[in-house]
């Protein structure tokens, strides 16, 4: 007999929009980065990186069951992995997400 679980369902789908240049040297391990701190959190996530074309900043956005958080990173030198994944993971634990 197959055994049922009240566990919830820890599948997850994340969706990444990236805008960032296909040359800019931290592009992947942002969004690799980015991606790995929502694995194993349930239901659908998005995560939307918009550039400006004209200007220097940077828009974070992250929408998922719990949590909507959109950052605005307008100094050059905060547009890395460390500190996009840091405000992803500062805003979940300010959050209901995770504890």
């Amino acid at each position: 007999m197959a055994q049922v679980s009240n566990l919830p369902n820890l599948t997850n789908r994340t969706i990444v929009n990236s805008e960032i240049p296909p040359d800019h040297p931290a592009k992947g391990e942002i969004e690799r980065g980015l991606r790995a701190i929502l694995v194993g959190l349930p239901d659908e996530w998005r995560v939307t990186v918009v550039c400006s074309r004209t200007s220097v900043w940077w828009v974070l956005r992250v929408d998922g069951p719990g949590l909507q958080l959109t950052t605005v990173l307008a100094d050059p030198t905060k547009q890395n992995a460390a500190e996009m994944t840091g405000r992803l993971l500062a805003a979940l634990r300010g959050s209901t997400v995770v504890s």
